[in-house]
């Protein structure tokens, strides 16, 4: 009787261990990617000529200004 009980707890203990834990080198890689990604603010800057808004990713920058578009930057 106390063989049978050992007998399964072992294969519930497997069961859990193949299913339900982690393998360290997931935790590991879990870890690291959420250190790498750190929130990014988005810097907003207003545009030399008509005064819009626009991100600082996707500015154009001419003679140190910033534009919002090639249009109003003067750039063909």
């Amino acid at each position: 009787m106390l063989i049978k009980a050992l007998a399964l707890a072992a294969v519930f203990f497997v069961i859990y261990i193949m299913f339900f834990k982690k393998s360290n080198k997931e935790v590991q890689s879990n870890r690291k990617k959420s250190k790498k990604q750190a929130p990014k603010g988005d810097v907003m800057m207003e545009c030399e000529k008509c005064e819009t808004f626009v991100s600082e990713d996707e500015a154009i920058i001419k003679d140190g200004k910033f534009y919002c578009s090639k249009k109003c930057a003067g750039v063909k």
